[in-house]
């Protein structure tokens, strides 16, 4: 079973659902779409028991999907090239930005989240996913 998570702006709590199924996914994207704050709307987070999870932030037409698999590696959404201009977002209470080249469209964006809830993987034939870099700085002295 999966496991559902937003921010409530209104409220200043996080709202967790126990279970949830690829069923339900539409009603709590509605729900993030009717709470907007000056940051914008909440992230949904979907969560499997094993670890996995699928961040899924929108404008309503527009959204940024970020992966993260069984071994903790994390990936984000790929743009087609359609939407200009960066996606910004209310991540658990924090003001966020996802660049325009991590946009996808919505209806692609729905279908990853219910992928994702039935397999626990973000795959689909019309979103790619690249990896997030982590930058290590060394300092030479």
């Amino acid at each position: 079973m999966m496991q559902a998570s937003y921010y409530n702006p209104f409220k200043d709590n996080v709202v967790e659902i126990e279970e949830c199924s690829d069923d339900g996914i539409q009603g709590l994207f509605d729900v993030i779409l009717a709470m907007e704050s000056q940051r914008g709307h909440p992230t949904l987070e979907l969560m499997h028991g094993n670890g996995v999870s699928l961040s899924l932030s929108t404008d309503g037409e527009r959204a940024y999907l970020v992966w993260v698999n069984s071994l903790g590696e994390s990936f984000h959404s790929v743009s087609d090239g359609r939407y200009i201009g960066p996606l910004i977002f209310d991540y658990f209470g924090s003001w966020s930005e996802a660049p325009q080249q991590y946009l996808v469209g919505i209806d692609d964006a729905m279908q990853c989240a219910r992928t994702f809830c039935l397999t626990g993987t973000a795959d689909t034939d019309r979103v790619l996913f690249e990896p997030d870099l982590l930058w290590i700085f060394c300092i030479h002295e």
